[in-house]
């Protein structure tokens, strides 16, 4: 048997205290388990080796010279010229978790800027290194989060937003890309303003951010600082670039209609015309050729990516969409040609992969990732379908999304046990990637696995994602419950055997789900989940109070205060009647430890049964490969326990 985890670790799991028990057990210098049973290690390393896939090399880009692509693993980067030639290092710097690296000109040499964060803590800091030397110099400022990195087109600037831990400011700065140069800072507020694109002669560059009742698009004068707003808006604004002549620019916004849509604004004019609309789709992501003449945008089709590829000059369609969509499709970047896109690809039966997109052929080449080689692979395809909720939509019942995945074992005779996992966000999606955790609960268990995206969700209109606003928040929790009565119609799946899960604001919709649904659940699980709004509202890190407060409503409302009180899962942790299993990183800036700590203490203290794992050394999720195993694996034990027994 290979082993996955190391020696000591496994000798420690090997007398976690029984099921009934409290106390809290250390594994290693950085893992804590509560009534976690001895199965955590063997179920996961059977999770980490099940349907065993390529080395998981993920594209960022391209070279200075364009002649080979750049690829990331396990924080390092290489280069490769071909899809037959070896993975050369380009960068390897100790300690660091490299991220969003990319080409720059680090005085005058070519080098390259990256972002890093220490143990999921987020507070990522901008360094520069010349690719020639271990050494990286940090010119970001202090311990800081710094997000939405860009490079001007003559790689000799960059720009990011910064928020020094703590205080709640962010500022946009700017600043050449050698180390000891002094930082430009364009704005200081308590909202964020991120950089979006430096005008093609390096003279301006486009920020986007919200304002007192939407959002606004800011173009910024890097020389006088002087910031001018050119377009203010009800709605979100997204994507924003500059033509090649800096004359015109694109964006993409759901202010003309319910999806997000490419639109274009002349600067001399004023003209605003719509580019691509009336699609019935949201705009996923847009990227842009290096001479500025093509663009790429990738659609969300009911979670499946849809490509099409446009003349920035003549408002023409270049190529696409195709009649079958490649999957769900991340980090389009443009050739230096412009002929094909460099991009990621998961789709549901094959994990992630990296290569190049033919967007005139319709055709991808595959590089690296993908399975195993002689790897047996068992087919499981989601069905995407919708099943009706509590509400109305206009004239019909409302109907939430659903990606459901069935056991070829469930039958009327026999129908499979059910794991219900509802994403975070709540401004996220399933999606239907590859998931080798949720391919083993399906057919090693067989479990069937539902994936709601419940009301609040992106991807099908700001109508949608609204629906679970402020004081509608119960709402989305009905969905659950409707959810439920949607299993008790389906034959193949045993209403009497279900669990909920869910991580961050997943983790609250399982709680609540938990509160409202006891008597119909058999348990929940509960990933850094959200347990008293109030007190998370007072305690996430002050960076990103003013967006959930967009998003929840603001506590300092007596209203809103009272609501929260009323609802959040703390407040009704008597309500919970069925085993819940926690799992929560210590370094968490979004969902502090005390979140769960504090709901662990509260169920417990009404007689029911808590599991607990704690890793110290991560943040919003688990990002080290020995702690993510102990997490699928205390998952995987908590499902067969409380389904299959």
């Amino acid at each position: 048997m290979r082993l996955l985890l190391s020696a000591s670790l496994v000798a420690t799991l090997l007398a976690v205290a029984p099921a009934g028990a409290q106390e809290r057990r250390q594994f290693g210098e950085h893992l804590f388990l509560e009534n976690v049973p001895q199965s955590v290690l063997y179920d996961g390393q059977a999770v980490a080796g099940h349907m065993r896939t390529r080395n998981s090399y993920s594209v960022r880009g391209w070279t200075h010279d364009g002649s080979a692509l750049l690829f990331s693993y396990r924080g390092d980067l290489y280069r490769r010229s071909s899809v037959n030639a070896d993975y050369v290092p380009v960068l390897d710097l100790p300690n660091f978790s490299l991220s969003s690296a990319r080409p720059v000109s680090v005085c005058g040499r070519d080098g390259y800027v990256f972002t890093s964060d220490q143990d999921g803590d987020e507070y990522s800091a901008v360094y520069l290194t010349d690719g020639r030397s271990f050494d990286a110099d940090k010119i970001s400022p202090g311990r800081s989060r710094n997000v939405s990195l860009i490079v001007s087109d003559a790689r000799d600037r960059v720009a990011y937003a910064s928020a020094e831990a703590g205080t709640g400011v962010w500022q946009l700065i700017t600043q050449k890309s050698c180390a000891g140069e002094p930082a430009q800072i364009l704005y200081t507020g308590k909202a964020p303003f991120y950089p979006d694109d430096f005008s093609p002669d390096g003279r301006h560059m486009l920020a986007k951010g919200p304002s007192r009742n939407g959002a606004r698009l800011s173009e910024i004068d890097l020389e006088t600082g002087v910031e001018e707003v050119i377009l203010q808006s009800d709605e979100d604004v997204r994507n924003a670039v500059y033509s090649a002549d800096g004359r015109y620019i694109f964006f993409t916004s759901n202010a003309y209609s319910n999806f997000i849509e490419l639109m274009r604004l002349d600067r001399e004019t004023g003209e605003l015309i719509p580019v691509l609309s009336d699609v019935g789709y949201d705009i996923d992501e847009i990227a842009v050729s290096p001479d500025r003449s093509r663009m790429a945008v990738s659609y969300n089709r009911l979670g499946l990516s849809m490509i099409v590829v446009i003349d920035m000059n003549e408002l023409k369609l270049i190529a696409g969409p195709s009649e079958k969509s490649l999957g769900v499709v991340a980090g389009m970047q443009f050739s230096p040609d412009g002929e094909k896109l460099a991009m990621r690809i998961s789709q549901p039966e094959v994990p992630w992969r990296s290569g190049l997109y033919d967007y005139r052929k319709d055709s991808f080449e595959v590089w690296t990732g993908g399975f195993a080689p002689n790897q047996a692979i068992t087919s499981l395809v989601p069905e995407l379908t919708t099943y009706p909720t509590f509400d109305m939509d206009g004239d019909a019942p409302r109907r939430i999304p659903l990606l459901a995945y069935r056991p070829s074992t469930a039958s009327a005779e026999k129908p499979a046990p059910v794991v219900i996992f509802a994403h975070g966000g709540p401004e996220s999606q399933s999606r239907p990637s590859f998931s080798r955790f949720y391919h083993y609960i399906v057919t090693e268990l067989g479990i069937a696995v539902l994936r709601p995206n419940i009301r609040g969700s992106d991807g099908y209109g700001k109508a949608f994602e609204r629906l679970d606003e402020t004081t509608k928040r119960e709402d989305a929790i009905r969905d659950i419950g409707a959810l439920l009565d949607w299993i008790r119609e389906q034959p193949d799946l045993d209403e009497s055997r279900v669990v909920i899960a869910g991580g961050s604001y997943g983790g609250y919709v399982s709680l609540g789900s938990l509160v409202a649904y006891s008597d119909r659940l058999k348990g929940g699980i509960s990933r850094f989940g959200v347990a008293d709004f109030a007190s998370f509202m007072a305690n996430t890190e002050p960076y990103r109070v003013d967006n959930r407060r967009r998003e929840y409503g603001d506590e300092r409302d007596p209203e809103i205060a009272a609501f929260f009180q009323r609802i959040s899962p703390m407040q009704n942790a008597d309500r919970i009647t069925v085993p819940v299993l926690f799992i929560q990183g210590g370094n968490d800036p979004r969902v502090p430890q005390q979140q769960s700590e504090d709901m662990i203490a509260a169920i417990r203290a009404n007689g029911v049964r808590v599991s607990y794992v704690l890793a110290t050394d991560e943040g919003h999720g688990f990002e080290k490969s020995e702690n993510s195993r102990i997490s699928d694996g205390a998952q995987i034990a908590f499902l067969r326990e409380m389904l299959l027994q």
